[in-house]
């Protein structure tokens, strides 16, 4: 068993439950349940996510924020029964667009789930490029809320351009 932990994610807090209780390998976590679309997050971008679909809701769309947790086994069903209710799907990871888990897994949802999509599949991921070395830099090409927000409006209105970073 191979386990990965994104450093950023050591400083963040949440509420703990009285008992603790194993968490289920290979078993998706929703996060925040919603009718509209799907978000699927990655490690590191679930805050993001979250935070886009707090954004969201001010404007009436109702977010689904579902984090896989594992990619192997990866828990297709809890992202199927999500896209069968929603009809849209935004996958969110900080990898770059091309190669990265986001494509796979909007790769694997469109042969699962095609017929129950009213919307093309949006990828919300790093530029095809090199991390820059430099804070600023690095902050350009990293999924943000208000990147995940732009891609949801996309899929509600029906449409979603295949780029990696959403214009202002």
């Amino acid at each position: 068993t191979y386990v990965m932990s994104h450093a950023k994610l050591l400083a963040g807090s949440e509420e703990m439950p009285d008992v603790l209780a194993p968490i289920p390998f290979g078993r998706a976590r929703v996060r925040r349940v919603g009718d509209d679309v799907t978000v699927v997050a990655l490690s590191v971008t679930v805050p993001a996510a979250l935070a886009a679909a707090e954004m969201l809701a001010e404007e009436g769309i109702s977010a689904e924020v579902i984090d896989p947790r594992t990619l192997v086994p990866f828990d297709s069903a809890t992202i199927l029964a999500s896209i069968a209710r929603t009809g849209r799907l935004v996958v969110v990871d900080e990898a770059p667009l091309q190669g990265g888990p986001a494509s796979v897994i909007a790769g694997m949802m469109a042969d699962l789930g095609f017929g129950h999509l009213r919307a093309p599949i949006a990828r919300v991921a790093r530029p095809d490029t090199l991390v820059a070395f430099a804070a600023g830099l690095e902050a350009v090409g990293q999924p943000t809320a208000e990147r995940v927000v732009a891609a949801v409006r996309r899929v509600m209105g029906g449409t979603c351009l295949p780029v990696s970073i959403a214009r202002p």
